[in-house]
């Protein structure tokens, strides 16, 4: 497993042993991106503003990674210019293997935030901080996914920056019904990524 794209490309790595984490494989990290990227630079208004012409649709988004695992997409958005990712991982032996990641390409200490907790802690806590996500990727269990978009429905909305850009990702048979507007939805082997907008 590698980092796909942005500053860190090519940046190896691992994910937590056994089959309780399942890391988005490198071909649908990719692709997901590259779904992303359009739809952030048609955000209007957008997440950020642009500092330069030659700045990316993620340059200075505020991620939110929740189920981080191993880290790969919050990593990833980071390596694309993201400003600071949140990572919220509850497994002891994922958070080690996360800590490793982000020491491995080097992430600077002010722009990641490793959260040990349940995400509905952490999306409460958020919310009563008024922190705001321009992007938050959602990678829960398959088969928890249904109990899991039941709480994203009331938690989820509180945290999103107008325009902000989710990203969920679900057994290829498990669509998803959040209050978002969708925006794609993009189908890898037994894989659903569907990509939704909170209100400018």
């Amino acid at each position: 497993m590698r980092v796909v794209g942005g500053a860190w490309r090519g940046r190896r790595l691992t994910a937590p042993a056994g089959r309780a984490t399942r890391p988005t494989s490198d071909l649908v990290r990719e692709a997901i991106f590259d779904v992303l990227a359009p739809l952030l630079a048609a955000a209007t208004p957008p997440a950020t503003p642009p500092s330069d012409p030659g700045t990316g649709p993620l340059d200075g988004l505020t991620v939110l990674d929740l189920f981080a695992g191993s880290g790969a997409l919050g990593i990833e958005a980071l390596s694309r210019g993201a400003a600071a990712s949140t990572f919220v991982e509850r497994a002891p032996a994922a958070i080690r293997v996360l800590r490793a990641n982000l020491a491995r390409v080097g992430a600077p200490a002010d722009a990641v935030h490793v959260r040990p907790a349940d995400y509905r802690r952490a999306l409460k806590a958020d919310a009563a901080g008024a922190k705001r996500y321009n992007l938050v990727l959602v990678d829960a269990p398959y088969a928890l996914y249904p109990a899991v978009e039941l709480e994203l429905a009331g938690r989820l909305p509180a945290v999103l920056a107008p325009g902000a850009l989710v990203v969920v990702e679900t057994a290829r048979g498990q669509a998803v019904s959040l209050l978002l507007a969708e925006r794609s939805v993009k189908l890898y082997g037994d894989t659903r990524v569907t990509f939704l907008q909170a209100r400018s």
